[in-house]
């Protein structure tokens, strides 16, 4: 089976924690690393990332590999890992639905009935239409929505017990 892209120029890498970012071997690298490529047969190019493992030996590992050993040859430097925030971890939450939304706070004792309260004493009109219509006619709500921070904390909640919230909703 040949390889599913080619290879123009590695541009940078992205750590995963098992990565020695003192490592100057593309073997002992696992991360993600983004290239400037194409897919056989498209005639544009294009940022393509790649997903690493040191036990990768398929044809496209060897492929970056070897690009991304000139990379570092040429001084291409890998970061250090540093471990995603609070905040960066809420953004990659998966959405809830608006049933598991609603769900969810009624199994954390919160009623409906308390969060139209929340919403009602919004000072400014437009924004506490604007948290009325979200409320209301979302079908998905998503874990960094700014509106739905400010109603965790008018619902007395701390942004440690909305993501257990959260990750319970999630299997309802």
């Amino acid at each position: 089976m040949g390889n599913k892209f080619e290879i123009r120029e590695v541009l940078e890498v992205f750590p995963h924690w098992e990565t020695d970012h003192t490592a100057k071997g593309a073997s002992y690298i696992t991360g993600t690393v983004v290239f400037e490529g194409r897919v056989p047969g498209d005639e544009v190019e294009s940022r393509i990332e790649y997903g690493l493992r040191v036990e990768d030996s398929s044809a496209n590992a060897q492929l970056v590999r070897k690009y991304l050993q000139i990379w570092l040859e040429a001084g291409g430097v890998i970061p250090e890992w540093v471990p995603p925030t609070d905040e960066e971890l809420r953004e990659l939450m998966p959405p809830l639905t608006a049933r598991q939304f609603r769900l969810g706070l009624l199994q954390c004792g919160r009623s409906l009935e308390q969060v139209d309260k929340a919403i009602s004493v919004i000072e400014d009109d437009i924004e506490r239409a604007h948290a009325q219509i979200e409320l209301e006619y979302a079908t998905e709500f998503k874990r960094a929505n700014i509106l739905l921070m400010s109603l965790w904390s008018a619902l007395c909640f701390t942004p440690e017990e909305v993501d257990v919230l959260w990750q319970e909703a999630l299997q309802l």
